[in-house]
């Protein structure tokens, strides 16, 4: 978590020197990129836990 909150922040620190639009919207897409690939990173680790713990695999 704490590389990802390092990259967010390092992200919206690039984000306030910008001043054309186009690159602000990249770095708002690069930002929601970002957080879907941590989320879906968290639930396949989740998915893993489940499997491993699983009744039916013992």
């Amino acid at each position: 978590m704490e590389n990802l909150d390092w990259l967010l922040q390092q992200i919206d620190e690039l984000e306030a020197q910008t001043t054309t639009f186009a690159n602000q919207a990249l770095l708002e897409a690069t930002k929601d990129i970002v957080k879907e690939q941590a989320k879906r990173i968290e639930q396949a680790e989740m998915e893993l836990d489940g499997r491993i713990w699983s009744p039916n695999k013992w």
